[in-house]
């Protein structure tokens, strides 16, 4: 073959190849570009979208109060007309940043508008797609999604546990992908999401002359009182710690009783003067062991017309669960009407959660179930749970049997808790239960309140 032409099919080879080789590139550097373009438009579309939220707002949900409904407004102001918004709860996964967390399972959040005067959850459908962030992170997702307009304001409403984040994502479809052009995460744990219990309360004046009572007196009487209340130790107390403590002034002097906590267990001490001249008896009794973090429930009767008069005043100390851990008795006091009660909750050294307590005084004996109900009702019922209906149906029901109750409820589900707070009374008029339903007022508190996170 003359040279003249293998030089020819040569060049035309070469000529061939490099026509394809630039065809790839052209076509390779094509898609980049594209790529490279619609990445660089949301990246755009990102930085000009804004997202503000209100302060959150949340509410336990009893009786265990493990578990918050938490809301918030969003509003926000986005370049794009399709605009998808997906919220979800999860809880923060270490070692991984949050614009990574990505709906897991059952998404406990919604996307709410009151636009008809009525809250309504706004329709929305599963996004089975992967999602891109601006950056090129691919996130697989499978969660309702919800079409919304491209500036609007919405109510964020999720289920939330203690721990837990609620993460709202903001989407579009650009070039048949889904973007994501904006994302927030709300730490309700930051706001105060938890259950505020009392460790130490301020002090209560209770004066049955203030609330028209005739002798015997509501707050403390001859025929029966008792008191009772649930606590948690929060550590090992390494000084004396009180749980209750109340003095009776009467009209022969007054007489105190303190339950309280040293190390792990728990001891009752109380003292007695019957007259100016008889002096003061005083007796410190263990009740019963404790562990911290477990609940305990302890009670204290005393009276004439109790069951335990032939032991005098008895103090128990119970379980959650309601097992009897120990108790003791004390003598009962000289047979005298009080007029004031002065009772205080807890301890400053904050060793142990008061979450609620109540007092009851007896009118008759012809009756003791309601009495004694008080006491069984707060026991059956677990720490959290607000007797409040429960001792209102009791009153009512107990005419000509108690004098009254008063209630103390020391948990406040949401942030900001009361410096103080007042203790509900129901009582009968004249102590005769004349009246068609019994009296309600309020004792109020002096002092502040001390508040831990429960």
């Amino acid at each position: 073959m003359p040279s003249v032409v293998v030089t020819l099919l040569i060049v035309l080879v070469t000529l061939m190849l490099a026509i394809g080789v630039f065809g790839i590139y052209t076509t390779y550097f094509a898609a980049q570009g594209s790529v490279i373009g619609s990445n660089e438009i949301v990246v755009s579309q990102s930085k000009e979208t804004q997202i503000f939220v209100s302060p959150i707002t949340f509410k336990g949900i009893g009786p265990s109060y493990t578990t918050f409904n938490v809301s918030f407004l969003l509003w926000y102001s986005t370049p794009v007309k399709n605009v998808v918004l997906i919220p979800f709860v999860i809880n923060p996964l270490p070692g991984l940043g949050t614009y990574l967390y990505s709906p897991q399972g059952t998404v406990n959040a919604s996307i709410e508008t009151n636009s008809t005067g009525e809250v309504e959850v706004l329709p929305h459908f599963t996004l089975d797609y992967p999602v891109y962030t601006p950056q090129g992170q691919q996130l697989e997702v499978n969660a309702p999604a919800y079409n919304v307009t491209s500036t609007g304001t919405y109510i964020v409403h999720s289920t939330v546990k203690p721990g837990e984040i609620i993460v709202v994502w903001l989407l579009t479809n650009e070039f048949g992908k889904w973007y994501r052009l904006g994302y927030f995460f709300v730490n309700p744990a930051n706001a105060g999401l938890g259950l505020y219990v009392i460790t130490h309360s301020g002090q209560y004046l209770g004066n049955s002359k203030n609330v028209n009572f005739k002798p015997p007196h509501l707050f403390s009487n001859n025929q029966g009182v008792q008191t009772g209340l649930w606590f948690e130790p929060l550590g090992n107390a390494t000084v004396n710690s009180t749980i209750f403590y109340a003095v009776i002034n009467t009209t022969s002097g007054y007489y105190y009783i303190k339950i309280y906590q040293s190390g792990l267990e728990i001891y009752a001490t109380t003292n007695y003067t019957t007259n100016s001249n008889s002096g003061a008896r005083m007796t410190t009794e263990p009740i019963g062991d404790v562990n911290p973090y477990n609940w305990y429930f302890v009670n204290f009767t005393y009276g004439h017309q109790t069951s335990n008069e032939t032991k005098g005043n008895n103090i128990t100390l119970y379980t959650e669960s309601g097992k009897l851990i120990g108790n003791t008795s004390f003598p009962i006091p000289g047979q005298t009407n009080s007029y004031e009660v002065s009772i205080t909750f807890g301890s400053p050294n904050s060793f142990d959660e008061i979450s609620q307590a109540f007092l009851v005084t007896k009118q008759s004996n012809s009756n003791d179930a309601y009495f004694y109900n008080v006491s069984t009702i707060m026991l059956k019922h677990n720490p959290y749970y607000n007797n409040t209906e429960t001792y209102n149906w009791t009153i009512n029901h107990a005419r000509n049997i108690l004098h009254g109750i008063v209630y103390w409820y020391f948990v406040y589900p949401s942030s900001s808790p009361p410096t103080e707070l007042y203790a509900t009374v129901w009582y009968w008029p004249k102590g005769s239960g004349s009246a068609q339903y019994a009296n309600l007022t309020y004792i109020p508190e002096s002092g502040p309140d001390t508040w831990v996170i429960g």
